[in-house]
């Protein structure tokens, strides 16, 4: 639950600053992170869970590419 609360805080700050990509992807790592909280007793939300940490790789993948250039 810590890492939770701390990824959406980081991502408030994120958004404050400017940075809404990486505000996106660290609201989709913590919406994956509920979502498999929640999979325990509803396991068909664990395809979301899945497709949010997708978000979040996609997004680390491009800005690590964006700050290559």
């Amino acid at each position: 639950m810590f890492v939770i609360i701390l990824a959406l805080g980081a991502a408030a700050y994120r958004f404050s600053t400017g940075g809404t990509l990486e505000a996106v992807g660290l609201l989709g790592l913590a919406s994956g992170l509920l979502f498999l909280r929640v999979a325990d007793r509803r396991p068909h939300l664990r395809r979301y869970a899945y497709l949010s940490f997708l978000v979040t790789a996609v997004v680390i993948g491009y800005v690590m590419y964006r700050n290559l250039q």
